[in-house]
């Protein structure tokens, strides 16, 4: 019996086969105890990974529908001084525009990394692997794709004013992969397999070396 490749497993978990293919897939996942065991590893995989971003719908014109909400019509009667009841809405909804912007620009980036993520995640060859901590909890996923590119996914954003820094672990040290203040870190460097890689909260703009402990670790 001819059995699937993992990756075209993974592609059945993320219903992005054709129709054709996916049936007889099906098919044979009913008749291979097997293959039926691994694509359902790939459900809860692809499943716990889903529940790490859920991603708010952000409209393209978001920030301009919300500025002509906040902003006061004409008045009607002749021109004087603003009520303080007035200039309390105004700078109240000044301080609602920045914070919404802020909000959902953030929300926005978080679902621009989360759908670069899945999409990468969908193509063939690529292997992903859970982020752990030190104490054993997973914390995001490593990515590598067919084409050798290393992403990282963590679970959670970096706190306020801070970045997350990923490394490369050597016996003599750690060398810096770069950084982001997002969840999503990029890793610009080629690696060679079964590298270790690790992630820590770092400054803006990064540091020499970590100076926090891991938030994850994986071999990939």
């Amino acid at each position: 019996m001819n059995h699937p490749d993992p990756d075209t497993l993974v592609a059945l978990a993320l219903d992005t086969l054709p129709e054709e293919q996916r049936e007889t897939l099906l098919r044979h996942l009913r008749r291979c105890p097997s293959c039926r065991a691994l694509y359902r590893e790939h459900l809860e995989a692809l499943s716990h990974l889903a529940a790490l971003q859920q991603p708010l719908p952000i409209p393209p014109a978001w920030e301009e529908e919300l500025r002509e909400q906040l902003t006061p019509s004409a008045p009607v009667r002749r021109p004087g001084l603003l009520s303080r009841r007035q200039l309390l809405a105004a700078a109240l909804g000044v301080m609602l525009l920045s914070f919404l912007g802020w909000f959902g620009y953030r929300h926005y980036q978080d679902a621009l990394a989360w759908r670069r993520f899945v999409a990468l995640a969908s193509e063939p060859g690529a292997r992903m692997l859970p982020l752990v901590d030190p104490a054993g909890r997973q914390t995001g996923w490593a990515l590598r794709t067919a084409q050798r590119e290393v992403f990282l996914y963590l679970q959670t954003p970096p706190p306020p004013g801070r970045v997350y820094q990923a490394w490369l672990i050597l016996p003599e040290g750690r060398r810096s992969l770069g950084v982001s203040p997002g969840k999503l870190l990029e890793v610009m460097v080629p690696l060679s397999e079964e590298s270790w890689v690790g992630v820590s909260v770092e400054p803006p703009g990064g540091s020499p070396a970590p100076t926090t402990p891991s938030v994850g670790r994986v071999r990939i």
